[in-house]
């Protein structure tokens, strides 16, 4: 089995590159990033480390070769693979979707009747259905009924954590540190043609909890830990959470989410509560001390009503429950500056331009007059006034 992975970055190399070399498929890496790709076609091969409290194991991921995510051969490849992955960003899906239609359009012409299964492993809900949308959106109708019957576009859930990814360029080799815990739920009625068989790969038929619990739990407490830590001029999650201030705020948002999400897919509170526990130790576990920049980045995203910020917010309030340190996080997110991400840049000015609640209700859809506004920007003050 071949596959076509987009991103060789931490969660690319780390997690699904790691998994599909495990699974025996030769793997074909693209990326922007002519160093890593040069690198990976250098050595053929890459080591991940992974890592928990109690151990630790090395593998070494083989057999591997590359291409720059520009050059024209990819399309041809997208006509000869099994499977495409992606871990690049949901902000560079409609770059990735480009790149699929002109894949398919080729697949279309030589009448290949081989069937291509595509999983977008991003951080946002639904993820590969949202890539389908926009390949659809950009190819002409003549192709459609092609890709429905043999391109398959597979939602799915990852949980997981990947900090750092090391070139060195004098023996041009990759040493990966990962985290032991790799979760991958896919929905299994998505598929076109046989379904793979891939290690640690779980079928679901009702992917939606596993994608939510995921996306508000972990994500939505590594991006507060991130922005209350830069404002306090941390550098890694893990000196961030070992503020006792973070936290609390961290964990009691995590809670805030997860009461929402019990009540709203009447998950056991138990379990859930236990689900925030284990993320928590996995945030303190020092070999996984990410970059706080590395998450922090991209905070438009990030701050999106549908998000990880803003839709346990709003799950909250619909359903009358407290939500103080969800807020606090949004509101250091609309902290965040760094000259070198563009979207806190543009945040920054349409706060300045605009103003702090017409920039809420422009990014995040809140209502200028409501009681979760005012609360935001209360804290949003609160934050300028204390440690500016």
């Amino acid at each position: 089995m071949k596959a076509l992975h987009f991103g060789a970055g931490n969660i690319g190399l780390g997690f699904i590159g790691k998994i599909l070399s495990e699974s025996n498929f030769n793997i074909i890496f693209s990326d922007i990033n002519q160093d890593v790709i040069d690198t990976i076609n250098d050595s053929k091969h890459y080591f991940v480390r992974t890592v928990s409290k109690d151990q630790d194991s090395i593998f070494d991921v083989k057999g591997i070769s590359a291409i720059n995510s520009s050059d024209p051969k990819i399309i041809k490849i997208m006509t000869l693979v099994d499977l495409i992955t992606t871990a690049v960003g949901p902000s560079a899906l409609d770059k990735i979707a480009s790149l699929i239609c002109n894949g398919i359009i080729l697949k279309f012409n030589i009448q290949s009747i081989k069937p291509l299964n595509i999983i977008a492993c991003e951080n946002k809900i639904k993820a590969s259905s949202v890539l389908k949308k926009n390949v659809l959106d950009k190819l002409p109708e003549k192709y459609h009924m092609y890709v429905n019957k043999y391109i398959g576009f597979v939602d799915c859930s990852i949980d997981t954590i990947i900090p750092s990814s090391v070139i060195n360029k004098k023996k041009s080799s990759l040493f990966i540190i990962a985290e032991d815990f790799q979760e991958w739920i896919v929905n299994c009625n998505q598929f076109k043609g046989e379904v793979p068989i891939i290690t640690n790969m779980n079928l679901s038929n009702n992917l939606d909890p596993f994608i939510v619990r995921k996306l508000f739990t972990l994500n939505t407490g590594h991006a507060i830990a991130a922005y209350l830590g830069w404002i306090k001029k941390y550098k890694t999650i893990h000196e961030a959470i070992l503020d006792e201030k973070i936290r609390f705020i961290v964990k009691s948002a995590m809670q805030e989410s997860g009461n929402f999400l019990i009540k709203h897919y009447n998950f056991n509170s138990n379990d859930h509560f236990s689900y925030i526990e284990k993320i928590f130790c996995r945030f303190e576990n020092p070999f996984l001390s990410d970059n706080l920049l590395r998450i922090a980045r991209n905070p438009l995203q990030k701050l999106r009503r549908e998000e990880r910020l803003v839709e346990p917010l709003l799950g909250c309030i619909k359903y009358g429950l407290s939500y103080f340190n969800l807020a606090k996080g949004i509101a250091s997110a609309f902290c965040y500056y760094n000259e070198n991400d563009l979207e806190s840049i543009k945040i920054s000015s349409l706060i300045k331009n605009q103003g702090i609640k017409k920039t809420l209700l422009d990014i995040c859809g809140l209502s200028i007059n409501s009681k979760e506004s005012h609360l935001i920007v209360s804290e949003y003050n609160s934050i300028l006034k204390t440690h500016s």
